[in-house]
């Protein structure tokens, strides 16, 4: 049973939030973890403030902003699995909910010779 303003979630359904999240313009990878950082607070808090939610997604860019200069793009790509997706993993089970997160440049097995 929900409560007012509330995710609905039972055993046959998940509470899904689209959390909308604005597009950060970030410039190195110390600003994309503290914006992960505040992203995993995100997650708790909004799992407390809706005990029924069982995933959270959060929109493209919202994690890494959208990077034009490509030094930046390559100083800024993360390796999957790494850090970031550590942190996310690590703030979805403290909070016992499934999440969604936007890494829009990940390092490939060639980098920095490939554009991530």
């Amino acid at each position: 049973m929900s409560r007012h303003g509330d995710i609905s979630s039972s055993a046959d359904t998940v509470g899904v939030c689209v959390f909308q999240y604005p597009m950060p313009r970030l410039h190195t990878n110390e600003e994309v973890i503290e914006n992960a950082k505040k992203i995993c607070e995100i997650v708790k808090g909004t799992k407390i403030g809706l005990p029924g939610m069982d995933l959270i997604v959060f929109p493209e860019y919202s994690t890494m902003g959208i990077m034009y200069d490509r030094q930046e793009m390559f100083d800024t790509a993360c390796a999957i699995p790494g850090p970031l997706t550590d942190m996310f993993g690590e703030a979805c089970k403290e909070a016992g909910v499934w999440g969604v997160f936007s890494l829009t440049g990940e390092q490939h097995e060639e980098h920095p010779k490939k554009n991530p």
